[in-house]
């Protein structure tokens, strides 16, 4: 693939490329494509990476957290309202817009807190989540966030319902993890799903649009049940071999109104 003759005289700074001569590194059948990842920032997602120095970022505002690091936060946070199942309104719509989406992942939407900053479990109050992110320390984090750890078991709605009636005012969530896989090269991953003021579950998946469906089509009536086996199709070029990871319940969580703090 060449730019044409026309093409070059009409742009005299630019080069002609043919892709047939480049040094066989950046031949296209070299390329790594990378995973998507659901709750934490993927190592090739530069966009979402805390950096020891503000000056380095490129997003409007820096926010400053413990031991002197920065996240960049690419709009002011929007805490939403209630929990009804309405992605277009649920925070001013900042996890459906194509400015916003992007930048708020599952967490963000299982709290109901649009920070616009790809939030992590315990990153306000300095717990950064490690190589492998064991289930407990997402928790962790979570709970250093102001949620409240429920219960390491699926719970039936009505079991919702009833233990509802001793906390305050909020919504109940579920973690989800990802256990890492170093043949497949994936790193490992966390997933949140909210309940929903109809007793059904919804979820953001990663930085894609909000569904009320698990990853087979389902409606998500148990998240400790329902389907959350994603395909990620080959992750090199070199091996055509679909990738399949399996996110796996860890335990239900509770979101109290106003309570939380995340970043």
């Amino acid at each position: 693939m060449q730019i044409s003759s026309n093409t070059a005289n009409k742009f005299p700074g630019l080069k002609r490329l043919d892709w047939q001569k480049l040094p066989e590194e950046q031949a296209v059948d070299k390329v790594e494509l990378s995973f998507k990842t659901r709750g934490f920032v993927a190592p090739g997602d530069l966009r979402h990476q805390v950096r020891e120095d503000a000056a380095q970022l490129i997003s409007p505002i820096k926010v400053e957290i413990p031991g002197g690091k920065f996240v960049p936060q690419y709009a002011p946070t929007v805490v939403g309202e209630r929990q009804v199942f309405d992605p277009a309104g649920d925070c001013n719509g900042s996890f459906m817009s194509s400015k916003f989406q992007v930048n708020n992942n599952c967490y963000n939407y299982a709290c109901d807190v649009a920070t616009n900053s790809f939030a992590q479990p315990g990153r306000k109050h300095g717990l950064l989540l490690g190589d492998g992110w064991p289930p407990e320390q997402v928790a962790d984090g979570a709970k250093a966030d102001g949620l409240i750890e429920i219960s390491r078991h699926g719970m039936t709605n009505e079991e919702l319902q009833e233990k509802a009636k001793e906390l305050p005012p909020g919504h109940f969530v579920a973690l989800l993890m990802s256990a890492p896989d170093a043949k497949a090269q994936w790193p490992g991953d966390y997933h949140w799903v909210r309940q929903d003021e109809n007793g059904s579950w919804s979820q953001k998946d990663g930085t894609d649009q909000v569904t009320n469906f698990d990853y087979a089509g389902h409606p998500i009536l148990d998240p400790a049940a329902a389907n959350w086996t994603v395909n990620e199709g080959p992750m090199s070029s070199s091996n055509n071999a679909d990738v399949v990871i399996n996110y796996k319940f860890f335990s239900i969580m509770y979101v109290p109104d106003g309570k939380i703090d995340i970043i």
